[in-house]
């Protein structure tokens, strides 16, 4: 792919504002070989807005982590079909799982190349209650370690996987609860539902690594779902090691199915995120669109 007019939409403040700090890199290895303008956001929603306002570019690259991954999908999604531009990624965030998902490399100048050399590949988007998401949700324990990897990427300034070990390690220790909720699966009778956890994924990991579900498949058109039942503190300990491996499906308290949608609904507020983004409400809609983003990745043999 040789996109004409690529669109940079960078995220100057992602992963404690290093980012910033390597925009002449991407500039000099973008020289001579992908046509571009750069913009800089300036405060959040700035990228969704960026991107919603792309009409007449072949190719938006959002810079940053996933959280400028998410506002820049969500301002593509908003365009017609076929005024959509083709989405890039430069991974410069903390997390990172929406690249992992793609496919698309986390060295920098790998992911440069892949701009102007790779291919275009067509993956599921997800919508939650009106908000898109390429990668994830999550309701329960998951959202609350959201929120305090959001707190620890500030004042402790970590990232990647350790950032959300330790944010999971602080809930365990302090906060482990779960939830009930009546949920429904695509067109079959609602149920209740006592859990720790529940996570519908486009991809793999989220939380910087984390393989919740690790059979996820980004372009086939279903969710994976993992369900975990309320657990102890020892045996939340003792399972952790399998979860970030992706070891975990087969144990009794995990619960493993694939869906194109879900409706889920509380007596209470509930905690939740979408590609690390934090949401708090008593009913969550959820459904797949197939195939509804193209992204530039690596081409395959």
């Amino acid at each position: 792919m040789t996109p004409r007019n690529a669109l940079l939409i960078v995220n100057p403040a992602a992963r404690h504002g290093e980012t910033q700090a390597v925009v002449p890199v991407i500039e000099q290895l973008l020289e001579g070989v992908l046509p571009h303008t750069t913009v800089l956001t300036e405060a959040p929603g700035h990228a969704r807005e960026l991107a919603a306002a792309s009409e007449g570019h072949d190719l938006v690259v959002a810079v940053g982590g996933d959280g400028t991954v998410h506002e820049v999908l969500n301002g593509l999604m908003s365009l017609p079909t076929d005024q959509r531009p083709v989405l890039g990624i430069l991974p410069t965030g903390s997390g990172n799982d929406t690249r992992r998902t793609y496919g698309v490399p986390e060295d920098l100048a790998q992911a440069v190349l892949t701009l102007a050399s790779g291919e275009v590949r067509s993956f599921d988007v997800g919508v939650c209650n009106g908000l898109f998401f390429n990668n994830s949700f999550a309701a329960g324990l998951d959202a609350k370690v959201t929120a305090k990897a959001i707190e620890y990427k500030v004042t402790k300034r970590r990232d990647g996987l350790w950032l959300y070990l330790t944010a999971l390690l602080h809930v365990l220790f302090n906060d482990l609860s779960g939830f009930s909720a009546r949920v429904r699966f695509d067109d079959d009778d609602p149920h209740d539902l006592d859990t720790l956890i529940l996570a519908l994924t486009i991809g793999s990991t989220y939380g910087g690594g984390f393989r919740i579900t690790p059979g996820a498949v980004p372009d086939d058109g279903l969710f994976e779902v993992c369900a975990i039942d309320p657990l102890s503190l020892p045996n939340a300990l003792a399972r952790l090691p399998f979860v970030v491996l992706g070891k975990h499906t087969r144990m009794r308290p995990v619960h493993m199915s694939r869906h194109r949608s879900a409706i889920i609904e509380a007596d209470c507020p509930v905690p939740a995120q979408i590609d690390g983004e934090v949401l708090l409400e008593s009913r969550y809609e959820i459904s797949l669109l197939p195939q509804a983003i193209s992204c530039v990745v690596p081409r395959q043999a």
